[in-house]
């Protein structure tokens, strides 16, 4: 049975990737297109080319995600039930909220499933349920809680002090500075969030490959990554446009200027947490976050709150939509395995 599921990971492993680089790109690429400082063409192109460095990158500088997180020991059938149910979660709510537009965090719907999974499988499975509880969820469930209110924060109190720099100063001057900084920004932005996504499916290949116990586990990474920094980068090429478009005109009225600090700020914050901290960082909690925190500091009104309102709707459905399916997935699976 472990070969069949590890056949199935593997399987699921290839739409995943592709869709979570369709699901990200607009992170970095919405602001700057929608301000004009780049073409759309060229932007998704340059995402790409950052995106799939990033995710090479990622095996020589380290992979944070899977050295704190461990799994309770359980049978190799069990785990990688867990995992397999995990994917087809992820994949299809990933699916949901492109089709409906909406910016949702890959990587805490990934945790939220694998959660669910493993409360599961202590239910069909020999496991202390305190022992699954004291896995490190704690760190997660704080990045989800703190990392919007820490963007929008940052970005609002940036424009504070860009508008006083920019005081006086020619209005197209400024705004063709800013834009040139919105384009600087979509390779730094890029380029982080292809080292999460390369740490985060290598984290899932190497926990299907050591429950389904290959021998020399490790050595497989360097293929797998260049298959996910192909994969990812293919989906970037896309634009990702439906939630692209949700986060450059239908979320807040931007200029250039705060464009320039939103863009800026979420580059900053995603290379502070997850490189400096090792923390699983939303790239999307953290792009959302920054537009509306920049794009709400004008003597006028920008944000379009309804529209804010669903984002957050959408961002507190993602951890429970995934845990509950995965779990789900999981007791539906575990009869099959023997």
């Amino acid at each position: 049975m472990e070969p069949i599921l590890l056949g199935l990971i593997c399987l699921l492993l290839v739409p995943n990737a592709f869709l979570a680089g369709l699901h990200d790109v607009p992170n970095a690429i919405a602001i700057p297109v929608r301000t004009r400082a780049l073409t759309a063409q060229a932007a998704s192109r340059l995402a790409a080319i950052f995106n799939t460095l990033g995710v090479l990158l990622a095996l020589p500088l380290g992979m944070y995600l899977y050295t704190w997180f461990d799994f309770p020991q359980m049978r190799s059938s069990v785990l990688l039930a867990v995992v397999l149910s995990a994917l087809i979660s992820l994949l299809g709510w990933n699916l949901f909220t492109y089709l409906r537009g909406m910016p949702t965090s890959t990587t805490h719907a990934l945790l939220a499933a694998f959660l669910g999974g493993t409360v599961a499988a202590s239910t069909v499975a020999d496991l202390d349920f305190a022992e699954v509880l004291a896995m490190p969820w704690a760190g997660a469930v704080l990045t989800l809680l703190l990392s919007p209110l820490v963007a929008f924060g940052f970005a609002y109190l940036l424009v504070f002090a860009a508008v006083r720099v920019a005081r006086g100063e020619d209005p197209d001057a400024v705004n063709t500075t800013s834009r040139m900084a919105q384009s600087v920004s979509v390779g730094v932005t890029s380029l982080g969030t292809g080292l999460q996504q390369g740490q985060r499916f290598s984290f899932v290949l190497l926990t299907a490959l050591i429950a389904a116990q290959v021998e020399d586990a490790q050595s497989w990474l360097p293929a797998a990554y260049c298959t996910f920094a192909v994969l990812i980068g293919a989906g970037c090429l896309t634009g990702g446009w439906r939630i692209g478009h949700t986060l450059g005109h239908r979320l807040v009225d931007i200029d250039p200027l705060r464009g320039m600090v939103a863009t800026t700020t979420t580059s900053a914050l995603l290379f502070v947490g997850s490189l400096s901290f090792a923390l699983p960082l939303s790239t999307s909690l953290t792009a959302a976050s920054t537009i509306i925190g920049a794009g709400s500091n004008q003597r006028f009104a920008t944000v379009h709150w309804r529209q804010f309102r669903r984002i957050c709707l959408y961002w507190v459905l993602t951890p429970l939509a995934a845990g509950a399916a995965t779990a789900i997935f999981t007791l539906a699976i575990s009869p099959l395995l023997g």
